[in-house]
């Protein structure tokens, strides 16, 4: 007797082929189902670990067809229970866009959105896969980008390629991100802005019951059962080139995706990007997509997505207010070298927050420095101890800006006057006393990024701006 997995995988194929329209009369005789529902449907859904005791099968149907409440195995007849569900219609194709690195081509991809820097909004950045635009030899900063649109905004426009996540020339080790950006003209995007449909209406956090749908071609790839794991992906399928994906999207796609899909938008049901396509495989002929979360590229790349009807220019500086004059850079003493780095690290990781929240990050610091572990014994040890604050990173965009950033930097100034009293008080043993966060070691932005793991079992013991703040961790 064949094992459920077999009547299942049976019956998947057949559907498979109904929804490609091949064979809908044998498809009907097979498993049970009527021709005329075979034609009408539109979507096939299969959990990945249905819970006991459910359809393994969720089907969608646009029309009136009758809706079949069981199906047959074609390998002995046996009876498999399905959910059938009704649509108004098929979902409707909607504008792709191709990506490549004209300068230097590895493979062409899709663009995942636009995005606008939180820093400098009056600055736009397409983004797709890192490896559609970085795996290339010879990529380099300023490559010209070109994004074609396939479908009614049919206008391509260029891009400026920027930065990109991982390191190519030098794949070590695992990244967080596989993701690049290239800057945008505002101006070049106004055919594919009047395409309302596809720009998602903003970013989200995917959650396990989430529809996800993967958009390229013309098409939508449904799929839902997603898992967090590592991915080992290779470039342009040189088995020479791999790298390790950490906390990759892993989900089963309703049908296998193409080597031009990297970048490609992942949108849940609000129609929110929550994550960009990476690569796919078959898995005892199951295909499985993995994708990189979008939380973190924001983070990366300091940026929020273009969301829906938001008008691409933005000033920097509201209408009819005219630019201050720019203060001369105050130049840093070697005696106060603590104090600058310290500074350098609350404007890199919290100068969205205010002067409260770069004040928690500081306590951060010198809570990590009064613990004398291996995070490390003094400020300057702490700020820069590998993979602990994200805008030291080797390749993250802060580091560049918190490097050159001075005194003509209104946000930086405050910063500095921030770590100077936190340095006083230190010194004088009262910091702790005053401490926001409540001697917290660790935080996270929830709003950007996923719980990570070491929260497991903890609750925020404050909330500062838009970070949680959490002590005790092991």
């Amino acid at each position: 007797m064949p094992a459920q997995s077999a009547h299942r995988q049976a019956i998947r194929a057949l559907l498979a082929s109904a929804l490609e329209e091949r064979d809908a009369g044998l498809l009907a005789h097979r498993i049970g189902l009527d021709e005329t529902a075979a034609r009408a449907l539109i979507a096939v859904h299969e959990p990945l670990r249905p819970p006991a005791g459910t359809a393994p099968f969720t089907l969608l149907f646009a029309g009136a067809t009758a809706l079949p409440a069981r199906l047959h195995s074609p390998l002995d007849g046996s009876v498999v229970p399905v959910r059938a569900l009704r649509a108004e219609r098929a979902a409707a194709a909607h504008t792709w866009v191709r990506a490549h690195n004209q300068s230097h081509k590895l493979g062409n991809g899709t663009l995942s959105a636009v995005l606008r820097r939180h820093e400098e909004p009056e600055r736009l950045f397409a983004l797709t896969a890192g490896h559609v635009c970085g795996a290339a030899l010879g990529a380099a900063r300023g490559d010209t980008v070109v994004f074609d649109p396939q479908g009614p905004a049919a206008t391509a426009f260029t891009g400026s390629l920027l930065d990109w996540q991982p390191n190519f020339a030098r794949l070590t080790g695992s990244c967080e991100v596989d993701a690049c950006i290239a800057e945008l003209d505002p101006a070049e995007l106004a055919a594919f802005a009047a395409d309302r449909d596809s720009w998602p209406a903003g970013a989200a956090t995917v959650f396990g019951d989430d529809q996800l749908r993967l958009r390229t071609r013309g098409l939508e790839i449904t799929g839902t059962g997603f898992e967090l794991l590592q991915a080992r992906l290779s470039v342009a399928d040189d088995e020479a080139r791999t790298y390790v994906l950490r906390d990759a999207l892993c989900w089963r796609s309703s049908q296998a995706t193409q080597a031009g899909d990297s970048g490609a938008p992942v949108w849940n049901a609000d129609d929110a990007l929550v994550a960009i396509h990476a690569g796919g495989q078959f898995v005892d002929g199951t295909a499985f997509a993995y994708a990189t979360p979008i939380a973190p590229i924001l983070r990366w790349a300091g940026a929020d997505v273009v969301r829906r009807g938001e008008p691409l220019r933005r000033s920097a500086v509201p209408a009819g207010r005219s630019v201050p004059p720019v203060p001369q850079p105050t130049p840093v003493r070697a005696a106060d070298g603590a104090v600058d780095i310290l500074a350098r690290t609350m404007y890199g990781e919290a100068r969205g927050e205010g002067a409260a929240g770069m004040a928690a990050v500081g306590h951060v610091v010198f809570n990590r420095v009064d613990a004398r572990s291996w995070w490390g014994r003094d400020v300057v040890g702490v700020c820069h101890k590998p993979w602990q604050f994200s805008c030291w990173n080797p390749n993250d965009p802060n580091r560049a800006r918190l490097l050159n950033v001075s005194g003509a930097d209104p946000t930086f100034r405050s910063a500095c006057d921030i770590a100077a009293s936190l340095t006083r008080a230190q010194a004088a043993g009262q910091r702790s006393r005053d401490d926001p966060a409540h001697g917290a070691t660790h935080y996270y932005a929830p709003r950007i990024v996923a719980r990570p793991r070491w929260t497991n079992g903890l609750q925020p013991c404050a909330r500062i701006g838009g970070h949680d703040f959490f002590c005790g961790v092991a």
